[in-house]
């Protein structure tokens, strides 16, 4: 078991055990588990092949944000097992898979990869006319993709109309600032979150070297937002498009809301970036914000021995978040030739974790089955795209990466806007918004806590000027 005791777990009631079955095998895991993390807490890796090679999956994002956990439910293809609630009795099995999960025949198509190259089966099965239609169905089949249950009978939905002044998208800490800065200003607010728990980072992230100050500041926002009459929020929902004059359809549960706002406040947040690197895709390689969710969120220990790969500040306080949890961190290695926050390197420093600025991984390398990661190769960067000869050789079975920041953007580039990158700062940024739409928080670019916070008070006082409304 790799499971870490409270307070780790923050979603989880340890007092609700449930079983479940995967690939024919019997688990345990427990209320206000995902699938995936309850496969993670049992130490099960492997979560699915890939479509092409059938190359072994693990999580990345741990937020739904990746097909490494596509599965297939008896009655449902391609569901993410790391977005699926855990219920007593579930079963699902791997998809994309030939023979077993762990030994898939087709992946040996692997070392054929320098033959069929992304496209080529466009190019080499159309000729002569016609064979297309022979060969498109052996080349499905062979890819998988999951089984559909053509007895499905569809399941009653239903819609309702919300009108509000302000309907705030993302109730992390922006989201949370600016729907209080909104309502305290007279306007009534929306505030919508996908997950079940309101906090965004500040339920998973560690914020400051003592690491204490997301918990609390999460509990006095929400106890603020929860008492506030003035804002409704709507939890375990998705506003999945923005319309004309700000029309928003939510989804929770099976149930519609047409919303009608007057403006809107995006607050979505951002994701890490993963590095390039060979073999980047070996299960027990994550992003750091996932070893981080996967610990406070579902009390799981990522791993034994890992290395964290960071190209920001973040992955400072990720390495104090994963030795303060019984990994053995082998070494932090950072993109770049220096933190920005000197305090940080000093830090982990002293805890003992050796700090290799100015390098990266090079190559991933798999154990003996191959199906998770082993060790990585580290080389130092002498130029933009260059990296020096080998170098030194890590055992791990556990990396975290970050390489940087990207807005959840889909939404605002949905309503119009334009994603943009900025290369002398190494940041995406959006622009081109319809009026009335504002950014709020690090989809904004911002990413401090101090300016994520300020950011949402900032994007609401806009709001309630266009609203003719004096922010307090």
């Amino acid at each position: 078991m790799t499971r870490l005791p409270a307070p780790m777990g923050l979603l989880i009631d340890r007092n609700r055990p449930l079983t479940f079955s995967f690939e024919g095998q019997s688990y345990q895991g427990y209320a206000g588990d995902t699938l995936a993390s309850a496969l993670l807490g049992e130490g099960r890796w492997l979560l699915s092949r890939s479509f092409k090679y059938h190359r072994p999956r693990g999580p990345l994002t741990l937020a739904g944000q990746d097909a490494n956990t596509l599965v297939q439910l008896p009655d449902e293809p391609n569901v993410l097992a790391d977005e699926l609630p855990l219920r007593e009795g579930l079963t699902a099995r791997a998809q994309n898979v030939s023979g077993s999960l762990e030994r898939d025949r087709d992946a040996l198509l692997g070392k054929f990869s320098r033959f069929m190259p992304v496209g080529f089966y466009y190019r080499a099965f159309y000729k002569p006319k016609g064979m297309w239609k022979r060969w498109e169905p052996l080349i499905r089949k062979k890819a998988g993709l999951g089984v559909l249950d053509l007895t499905f009978v569809p399941t009653y939905h239903d819609k309702a109309y919300l009108f509000c002044d302000v309907a705030v998208i993302g109730a992390g800490p922006a989201g949370l600032a600016a729907a209080l800065a909104a309502a305290q200003g007279g306007a009534e607010v929306l505030l919508v979150e996908q997950q079940p728990l309101l906090g965004g980072a500040l339920a998973w992230g560690r914020f400051g070297l003592d690491g204490g100050q997301g918990e609390g500041l999460r509990e006095e926002l929400v106890a603020a937002v929860r008492a506030e009459p003035r804002i409704r929020v709507l939890e375990s929902a998705v506003c999945n498009g923005w319309f004309t004059d700000h029309y928003l359809p939510v989804i929770q549960d099976n149930r519609m809301f047409k919303v009608r706002a007057r403006q809107t406040i995006l607050a979505s947040g951002a994701f890490d970036q993963p590095v390039i690197f060979r073999n980047n895709d070996l299960p027990g390689i994550l992003l750091t914000s996932a070893a981080q969710r996967l610990m406070r969120l579902y009390g799981v220990r990522p791993g034994r021995r890992g290395v964290v790969l960071a190209g920001n500040d973040d992955g400072y306080l990720a390495a104090l978040d994963l030795q303060e949890q019984g990994v053995a961190v082998a070494a932090l290695l950072d993109l770049r030739t220096a933190p920005r926050d000197a305090q940080l390197l000093q830090a982990v420093s002293e805890r003992g974790i050796p700090v290799h600025l100015g390098h990266t991984v090079y190559e991933a390398h798999a154990d003996a089955d191959g199906r998770q990661l082993a060790r990585v190769d580290v080389r130092p960067i002498v130029g933009q795209g260059q990296v020096g000869p080998a170098g030194l050789t890590l055992d791990c079975d556990l990396l975290c990466m970050s390489a940087g920041y990207m807005p959840v953007y889909q939404l605002a580039c949905q309503a119009g806007g334009t994603l943009g990158y900025l290369d002398d700062q190494a940041a995406f940024s959006l622009g081109n918004l319809p009026r009335g739409l504002h950014l709020a928080g690090s989809v904004n670019g911002r990413h401090a806590l101090e300016r994520v916070l300020a950011d949402g008070r900032a994007a609401a006082a806009r709001a309630l000027t266009e609203l003719d409304l004096a922010p307090l």
